[in-house]
C-alpha cells in the first residue's frame, strides 16, 4: 500500500510572525538610535513652543488686567482734572496700553476731551487710529466720533464719507439715523441740497413709529429745503 504523500498546509512556519514583529522593534531601536539628537531636539522644540505659548498668554493676560486697572483710575479723576492734563494722562496711557483692547475706550475719552476742549483736528488723528471701523462696538462709536470730530473740523467732505459709512453700516436703528442726519447737514454744508434732502429722508425713515417730534422737525426742515413742498 503506497504511503499517504503529506500535504503543504499553506501556512507560515511556527514563528515567522513572532520574528517579523521582533525584526520590526530591532530596526526601529536602531533607527531611533541613529537618530537621537534629531528626536531630542524635536521635543525640545515642541516643549518651548508650548511654553512659549503659556509665557506669551501669561504676559497678555497680565497687560491687559494692568490696562483695565489703570484706565479706571484714570477715568475716575479725568472728569475732575483740567483738561490738559486729563490729555497728558490719556497720551500717557496710549503710549503705554494703546495696542490692548482699552486702547479704543481710552481713545474715545480722550478724544470726547479735545473736542470740548475746542481740538477737533487733534481729536481726528486720535480717532483715526482705530475708525472707521465697524468690528465691534467700541469701534462703531469710535468711528460715530470721528464723523462729528470731522464735521467739528470743518472736513465736510469727510464728514461725510464717514457718516455716509455708519448710515449704511451700523447694526442699530438710532446709530443710522443720526449718521443720516449728520450726512445731511454734511452735504448742506458743502452746498448739495438734493443730497441733503436724500440724507433727510433717510433719517427719517430711521424714526420710530411713536416719535413724533422727531419726525415733525424732519419735515419742516424738508419743507424749507423744497420750498414747501415735501418731496
Amino acid at each position: 500500500m503506497a504511503k499517504r504523500r503529506p500535504t503543504s498546509s499553506g501556512s507560515s512556519p511556527k514563528g515567522t510572525a513572532d520574528d517579523a514583529f521582533t525584526a520590526g522593534i530591532l530596526r526601529f531601536v536602531v533607527w531611533a538610535r541613529n537618530r537621537t539628537e534629531v528626536l531630542i531636539g524635536a521635543v525640545v522644540v515642541v516643549v518651548l513652543v508650548i511654553g512659549g505659548a503659556f509665557f506669551f498668554m501669561g504676559q497678555r493676560s497680565a497687560q491687559f488686567e494692568e490696562a483695565s486697572l489703570e484706565l479706571q483710575t484714570i477715568q475716575q479723576t479725568v472728569f475732575f482734572s483740567e483738561p490738559d492734563e486729563a490729555a497728558r494722562q490719556l497720551r500717557d496711557y496710549l503710549s503705554r496700553h494703546g495696542g490692548t483692547p482699552f486702547g479704543i475706550e481710552a481713545r474715545l475719552t480722550l478724544a470726547e476731551i479735545l473736542l470740548d476742549n475746542g481740538d477737533p483736528d487733534e481729536a481726528v488723528a486720535v480717532l483715526s487710529e482705530v475708525a472707521p471701523s465697524f468690528r465691534d462696538p467700541l469701534r462703531v462709536q469710535a468711528t460715530a466720533l470721528l464723523a462729528v470730530a470731522k464735521e467739528a473740523a470743518e472736513d465736510w467732505q469727510g464728514a461725510a464719507d464717514v457718516y455716509r459709512q455708519l448710515a449704511d453700516r451700523a447694526e442699530l436703528r438710532f446709530q443710522r439715523r443720526d449718521a443720516a442726519e449728520g450726512l445731511a447737514r454734511s452735504h448742506l454744508a458743502l452746498n448739495d441740497t438734493t443730497a441733503a434732502i436724500q440724507a433727510f429722508q433717510r433719517a427719517m425713515d430711521q424714526l420710530d413709529e411713536d416719535d413724533e417730534v422727531t419726525r415733525n422737525l424732519y419735515q419742516m426742515r424738508l419743507a424749507e429745503l423744497t420750498g414747501g413742498e415735501m418731496p
